[in-house]
């Protein structure tokens, strides 16, 4: 305090000031609203910043006005904000210090500012009164808005992916043990019919219509897979990739753990798994692939690696589908990353979030 009272007769001489030119200089320059009350409540001063956050021409049109009446009598929603509840003056009586994060003050228009705020007593002789300090936080306000809008956009892409997921899983029962059962049971049925068949022509006509069928289960199969894998249901996000790369012409090494996480997290990440095998089968030239899933408490890692010829980009327009593949990631809070240097091979890496994904602590399977 000593330093500071030295350090400000010390700017007073230099600048040759009295101290009451200093101190409004140090208000009008302000960015801060800065206005004292009176014992009434009344507004007694007001600076430069403080008039303009709340729209008025000039100090005298604040000056002598009751303060609560003024500048804080309603809330955004149209409701009283009573005087006897309201924090902003309440330091003139109690004496304590109010600091307010976030509040409303109304403009001369009646339009609502976001502020914060603090005020703190004053007291001179038989009188006290308040001096409030308050900063215009449009900004901060807006910005938090975005964000929450953010998350609500967010949450929203995330209960449709789910909703989309048990769908997909709904329909992929059904496929199996609705239609594919029946074109099985009438396979069945046109085997005993070909053995019994005693006319060419007849048996010709159900050869036909056995390899029809055939054809009509094998799609169905493959439909059914592309929905969901009955695998990653029953056992899990090893078991699935698995299969799937068992299926890949082009050899894939796996370090895939047995944990098992949410429906949404396997689901996405086998999907990762079979765009980007899908891809370097196609479009690679590559002699070999690894697969390697990585967990920690908050993230799940899946990382496709080749060695083939590159040029592979997650925004590429056409037959990629890792655009498509970055828009299911992303719906889950997470990241794509496609590193696909040409002539060095292609590595697509999605990082998906466990927390908030309805994914308790990975057990192992």
């Amino acid at each position: 305090m000593i330093w500071a009272m030295s350090s400000q007769r010390s700017i007073v001489d230099q600048l040759g000031l009295n101290e009451a030119e200093l101190l409004r200089t140090l208000l009008e320059s302000t960015v801060d609203g800065v206005y004292a009350v009176d014992d009434g409540g009344r507004v007694v001063f007001a600076n430069p910043a403080a008039v303009s956050i709340l729209g008025y021409g000039s100090d005298q049109e604040l000056v002598g006005r009751d303060s609560h009446a003024t500048i804080h009598y309603r809330h955004p929603d149209g409701s009283t904000f009573a005087e006897s509840e309201c924090p902003l003056l309440r330091p003139r009586v109690t004496g304590e210090a109010v600091r307010v994060e976030q509040d409303w003050f109304i403009r001369r228009d009646g339009s609502f500012v976001p502020v914060s705020y603090s005020s703190a007593a004053v007291r001179a002789a038989e009188r006290s009164g308040a001096v409030v300090v308050f900063r215009d936080i449009t900004d901060r306000h807006l910005a938090e808005a975005e964000r929450r809008r953010a998350l609500e956009i967010h949450a929203s892409r995330a209960r449709i992916v789910q909703a989309t997921l048990e769908e997909r899983r709904r329909l992929g029962r059904d496929l199996h043990d609705g239609a594919q059962q029946r074109l099985i049971n009438v396979i069945f049925a046109l085997q005993r019919a070909a053995v019994s068949a005693t006319d060419e022509r007849a048996r010709q006509a159900i050869a036909e219509a056995l390899e029809e069928t055939q054809q009509a289960v094998g799609e169905l199969r493959d439909l059914a897979a592309g929905l969901d894998p009955s695998v990653l249901a029953h056992r899990g996000l090893r078991a699935a990739i698995r299969s799937l790369t068992a299926r890949t012409p082009v050899p894939v090494s796996l370090d895939v753990p047995g944990d098992r996480f949410s429906p949404l997290i396997e689901s996405t990440a086998y999907f990762v798994a079979a765009e980007a095998l899908a891809n370097v089968a196609k479009h690679a030239f590559a002699s070999e692939a690894n697969v390697t899933v990585k967990f920690d408490s908050r993230f799940l890692s899946i990382t496709v690696s080749d060695d083939g010829r590159g040029g592979a980009a997650a925004d590429q327009a056409g037959g990629s589908g890792l655009a498509g593949l970055a828009d299911r990631v992303a719906a889950t809070g997470g990241t794509l990353v496609v590193e696909s240097p040409p002539g060095k091979g292609t590595r697509v890496r999605a990082t998906l979030p466990l927390i908030g994904s309805d994914a308790s602590s990975p057990a192992a399977a």
